[in-house]
């Protein structure tokens, strides 16, 4: 079955943040039963996010490698995603490309 990697970066507004935190945990849930999400997690920023213990750490999207037999599937769940409904990834931004390794 074809795989799929997903670029998701988050909306970058005020209120990104909170849109994230009010859904996570509907989103872990989701993904978690979800058999078709191969890899997933989150972005972080900045760069240097996990460089120190105590660096500054925040969420700013998601990738994930995703099995589906073709590319419609993989837009059709991705964009069910709470995160997605819910306004969390950025609907201009996201990208879905074949994958191979």
């Amino acid at each position: 079955m074809p795989l799929f990697a997903v670029y998701a970066p988050d909306y970058t507004d005020d209120e990104a943040i909170q849109r994230r935190l009010s859904v996570r945990q509907a989103h872990l849930d989701a993904a978690a039963k979800n058999k078709a999400i191969k890899v997933g997690g989150a972005i972080l920023s900045p760069n240097e996010a996990l460089d120190t213990a105590d660096a500054d750490k925040k969420m700013a999207g998601s990738v994930m490698i995703i099995e589906c037999d073709n590319y419609a599937d993989a837009k059709k769940m991705i964009e069910s995603d709470i995160y997605w409904t819910g306004n969390v990834w950025d609907k201009e931004k996201t990208v879905i490309r074949p994958f191979v390794s």
